[in-house]
């Protein structure tokens, strides 16, 4: 049972788009957390905003939990804020979340729900011969953004805030999941602290790329006193 369990990492450096990570046997926890001379986690991300030790997944009786190791910035379970320290089941295809959304998992068991492993793309990828003619399209681990079957080039900043708010699409993100994701080098040097990062700022580059997205930019709706969502099929 345990070899079909696995979490799969969708975004979180320094592992590839679709690294799979094995479940630990009963009596085992598999950890997450930050990368650090002093510490050491099984699956360890470089995220300032990853504590050192920061969740765990294990099986009890074959069944697995998920639990928040107390960390700074939370572990989410499909949108859902985790208690520090209260144990959460898992089901086959629960988006996990560390840090608000800086890292990305998906638990996935492929003895009930027959996942491809192979397939490490969120968004499918079409074949050659096969060109998209209408509507907005995004490869999110290519970066490529086409509109109605034209290939749109965009600034780093506004390929992140897009690509960020597309892996996160119709959910709402917040304002300090944007300032984490868009602008790190902001970072004060020694603290995991929000970047300082004006709303102002936020919503110029919001702005933006609205207008470069053209008819597509009413897509990225603003959430009264949160933050944006991108609403996309």
């Amino acid at each position: 049972m345990k070899d079909s369990l696995y979490i799969r990492i969708e975004a979180g450096d320094p592992y590839d788009t679709g690294s799979l990570m094995p479940l630990k046997p009963d009596g085992e926890t598999l950890t997450f957390g930050r990368s650090s001379q002093t510490n050491d986690t099984d699956v360890s991300f470089i995220s300032p905003y990853v504590s050192r030790l920061h969740a765990e997944i294990y099986l009890q009786d074959g069944v697995p939990f998920i639990k928040d190791l107390d960390s700074k910035h939370g572990t989410a379970l499909n949108n859902n804020l985790l208690e520090p320290n209260m144990p959460k089941q898992l089901q086959s295809g629960d988006v996990i979340s560390l840090a608000k959304g800086v890292i990305l998992l998906t638990y996935l068991n492929t003895q009930t729900d027959e996942t491809d492993l192979t397939m490490e793309f969120t968004s499918p990828l079409q074949p050659a011969e096969t060109q998209i003619t209408n509507g907005l399209h995004i490869i999110p681990e290519r970066r490529q953004i086409s509109i109605d079957g034209e290939q749109l080039f965009l600034s780093g900043k506004h390929t992140d805030l897009l690509v960020f708010l597309y892996r996160k699409k119709n959910q709402a993100v917040s304002s300090d999941e944007i300032k984490i994701h868009i602008w790190p080098e902001r970072m004060v040097p020694g603290s995991n602290e929000i970047p300082d990062v004006g709303n102002d700022e936020i919503n110029a580059l919001v702005y933006r790329l609205r207008k470069k997205l053209g008819h597509y930019g009413d897509s990225i709706v603003t959430v009264p006193r949160y933050g944006y969502m991108l609403q996309i099929n």
